[in-house]
């Protein structure tokens, strides 16, 4: 026996077709209408950056704890700018391409226009990319990147060349000094991020300079002391991201007292600007020498839009900026098995180093080794260029392995230098003293008295 509901519905039903067909129809209908509605959101959340899932970002270092963002409050919201976004495991070339109405070859305008100013191994996830198009939406007008609140790198339409050019803004800021103490408890790493005032960027840098020193796997104990005077810059009472390590100091049952000065060469990217030991020595334990004396990435490892060709393509590599002539170093010791004018990589150098690892050197504008030739780690063995194919001056530097295959350099540690010497030495001794005056002021006691 049918329920009360059914009994009207039913015969309701069998008598009229014309309201089943109706009823159907509306169901099959309201069904498409919800898949639609998925499918644009799906669409819109994959090329929108306006509405990027963030749940699936890779922050920057000091987003998962202290909250950065990049944008300026006191800044008005420009409509006529449409934003995006750095996003995780991305190159900057694919987050503009993710940006509603950029084309391929705006990003690649974009990219070749500010190349040469920034480094783009220091691009993080959630830093600010803003572009405004020409009222027909086919050319770039502005563009904008926003590593923090405080700092801008912006192009411009030049209306006399028609292209695109290069300004640099940067907010005043105020430094601030503060002094990190504490014990550990369990590894360095897990003492640090345990703590609410120590980002993931300063932890990182800790962690780099006293590795160099102390064998935490073995000579680290509970109850060790550490020390770390860190400079901050403010805008308008809010910190920026990232900050500097001045000074790390590390006291222990068993490694003894360790402590490591920040220097800062005077040479923009100089690849000497690091942590040293009082002595100057390197703190990195590696034994390869950096293959160029200035550190700024123009091109990283991994698959980049060619900036010649406007391919994408995998990057098997790092370009270093620099001027035609600068020295190219030997990363480390072996024999010369190439060197010679190759097509598209120009004047091209390849070492192959005593556990069969091969380095490559590219695009060089001299020279200075021949095949079959035995070269000693750090010695000079050409001269940064433009040749093959190349959109301007700058070392290609590869690392084949020949089990992996080709390594990304920029996760091998190495150094300019094992010591400062010189003026460079003489240089650090002057920061070194300043470093503990500031450090006395800050904590009213002596940086000895751990």
């Amino acid at each position: 026996m049918p329920l009360p509901h059914q009994r009207n519905l039913t015969p309701l039903f069998q008598k009229n077709s014309l309201l089943r067909w109706i009823t159907v129809s509306a169901v099959i209908l309201g069904a498409i209408g919800i898949f639609a509605v998925v499918w644009i959101s799906l669409l819109s959340r994959e090329y929108s950056s306006a509405e990027v899932d963030f749940s699936h970002i890779s922050p920057n270092p000091d987003a998962p704890i202290l909250g950065y963002a990049t944008i300026n409050p006191d800044e008005k919201y420009a409509p006529d700018y449409v934003e995006g976004w750095i996003l995780p495991y991305k190159g900057f070339e694919d987050s503009l391409m993710a940006i509603r109405g950029v084309t391929l070859p705006m990003a690649l305008e974009i990219t070749n226009a500010i190349r040469d100013h920034i480094d783009f191994a220091k691009i993080y996830a959630h830093e600010t990319l803003r572009v405004k198009f020409s009222p027909d939406g086919k050319q770039v007008e502005a563009f904008v990147y926003s590593p923090n609140f405080a700092t801008f790198h912006v192009l411009t339409r030049d209306t006399a060349t028609g292209k695109l050019r290069y300004t640099y803004t940067r907010l005043p800021t105020e430094t601030r000094y503060r002094i990190i103490t504490g014990t550990m408890e369990g590894t360095l790493n897990q003492s640090l991020a345990k703590r609410d005032d120590v980002s993931t960027w300063i932890r990182q840098a800790v962690n780099n300079s006293l590795e160099g020193m102390i064998s935490f796997s073995t000579d680290a104990r509970n109850g060790d002391e550490y020390r770390i005077l860190v400079a901050e810059e403010f805008h308008g009472g809010r910190r920026l991201p990232g900050g500097k390590v001045l000074y790390a100091a590390y006291r222990g049952k068993v490694a003894g007292f360790r402590e490591a000065f920040w220097y800062q060469d005077p040479e923009p990217d100089s690849a000497f600007t690091s942590h040293y030991t009082t002595e100057g020595k390197a703190l990195a334990s590696s034994g390869m020498r950096l293959p160029v004396d200035r550190i700024r990435v123009t091109s990283p490892f991994g698959y980049r839009i060619h900036p010649v060709t406007g391919r994408r393509q995998m990057h098997n590599g790092v370009d270093y900026a620099g001027a035609i002539g600068d020295p190219v170093y030997a990363v480390a010791a072996g024999t010369v098995t190439f060197a010679a004018m190759d097509g598209p990589s120009g004047k091209k150098i390849v070492i192959r180093h005593l556990d069969g690892t091969l380095t490559y050197y590219l695009h060089l504008s001299a020279i200075g080794v021949r095949v079959g030739q035995s070269v000693k780690s750090g010695q000079i063995i050409g001269r940064v260029g433009n040749t093959g194919l190349s959109s301007g001056p700058h070392l290609h530097f590869g690392v084949f392995d020949k089990k992996q295959g080709w390594q990304n350099p920029l996760r091998i540690k190495m150094i300019a230098a094992p010591t400062l010497t010189g003026e460079r030495l003489e240089r650090f001794k002057a920061q070194m003293r300043t470093i503990r005056e500031i450090y006395e002021k800050a904590a009213d006691t002596k940086v000895r008295s751990i």
